[in-house]
């Protein structure tokens, strides 16, 4: 079986500029875990997850501890701040590892386990035309 046969065709991007509490909410109400991050012709440029996310919502939490020793310096407000004005593109993965259509499921899957990633986007020439994720790989194979 091909990866063409079972992707997800409808696929949730975002741009660079899309600010992070947009995706957040994005990834919130489609109950999903990252969305590929596109230029205006579909040629992507990254990957925002959860997992990229987290990086705020840690220094935020690690501002927060430092602040119980020396409340005076109110360092988790300027994370916060920078949480409500951070864009996707401050935060994204740009090394984004892709499939191709005509790619065997089985190829997807080790791509998968041996990066440790949940979801890779499927190009052709050099375009997103759809998504191949878990649960792509899980009804493929059940």
């Amino acid at each position: 079986m091909l990866v063409g046969e079972v992707m997800t065709k409808e696929v949730i991007t975002v741009t660079p500029e899309t600010s992070l509490r947009a995706a957040g909410e994005i990834m919130k109400e489609k109950r999903i875990s990252g969305m590929p991050v596109v230029d205006p012709q579909g040629k992507i440029l990254g990957i925002i997850t959860l997992t990229d996310m987290m990086k705020i919502l840690d220094n935020i939490y690690k501002w927060k501890e430092l602040e119980k020793r020396a409340p005076e310096l109110h360092l988790s407000q300027m994370y916060e701040i920078q949480k409500a004005n951070s864009r996707v593109k401050d935060f994204m993965t740009l090394d984004v590892f892709t499939l191709n259509e005509s790619d065997p499921i089985e190829d997807a899957a080790k791509k998968m386990f041996y990066n440790g990633v949940h979801s890779l986007p499927v190009v052709r020439d050099g375009k997103l035309v759809g998504i191949f994720g878990k649960r792509d790989l899980v009804y493929a194979c059940f």
